[in-house]
């Protein structure tokens, strides 16, 4: 079970990191995407409307982020997100049976 606050403060964590690294933007749009995959697992008939591109949208930030920081850096954000991450792979496990 995922703890929606501790999502909340790893969000804002995250999107602090992209906002620093990559810029505003990017970190809006990395936070949209997030709390559209939110609703896709609450609503999932939504899986197929909003969940490939916003996970993609989140992939392409990370990706970004580990092309920008140096690889313990890169390992240390990840450890900082681990609810996110798992929450990720719940998206992906659940998006095939949608």
């Amino acid at each position: 079970m995922i703890n929606m606050e501790i999502l909340r403060i790893e969000l804002n964590y995250l999107k602090q990191v992209i906002k620093d690294i990559i810029g505003d933007k990017a970190s809006g749009e990395l936070g949209e995407a997030i709390e559209l995959l939110v609703l896709c697992f609450l609503n999932p008939k939504n899986y197929y409307t909003y969940c490939l591109s916003n996970l993609q949208t989140v992939e392409q930030y990370l990706n970004q982020i580990q092309n920008k920081l140096e690889p313990s850096k890169y390992q240390l954000l990840l450890k900082n997100i681990p609810t996110i991450r798992t929450f990720l792979e719940k998206v992906i496990f659940e998006m095939p049976k949608y």
